[in-house]
């Protein structure tokens, strides 16, 4: 809220405290009645917070000091759907290889990695055109 008008002085003038509610365990383990018993008070201020009661823990809540996973390196380049359909083609490639006996090399030209999608792509469309 600005008082004083343009060019007056700006004041911040904090809204009122939210409701607090601290349900008991018998109250607590009925959620909906509970909140069908605040919800007059809650509606009026538009926002409540309801502190469950002590040492009550959230169902699905995970015991962090046993918790491990393994995180999956993903690179930002590989979330587009064209990098995956690439890296498919590629996969397919070094199978076919794999299955024939061969390690799939990518060869290079100007010591840069030849794109066989690109190029792959670029045959295909020669192709259509010529055909």
């Amino acid at each position: 809220k600005c008082l004083g008008g343009e060019g007056g002085v700006h004041e911040f003038i904090p809204p009122p405290e939210c409701p607090v509610f601290e349900p008991s365990w018998e109250e607590f383990s009925d959620p909906f009645g509970f909140i069908n018993k605040i919800r007059s008070i809650a509606e009026n201020t538009g926002i409540c917070k309801i502190r469950p009661p002590p040492g009550w823990q959230p169902p699905f809540a995970c015991d962090v000091d046993r918790l491990h996973f393994t995180p999956r390196i993903q690179r930002l380049n590989e979330l587009e759907a064209q990098t995956r359909v690439r890296l498919n083609f590629l996969d397919q490639i070094a199978k076919f290889w794999e299955l024939q006996g061969c390690t799939l090399k990518i060869p290079h030209v100007e010591r840069k990695s030849l794109d066989l999608y690109q190029l792959y792509k670029r045959l295909l469309l020669e192709w259509r055109v010529n055909s």
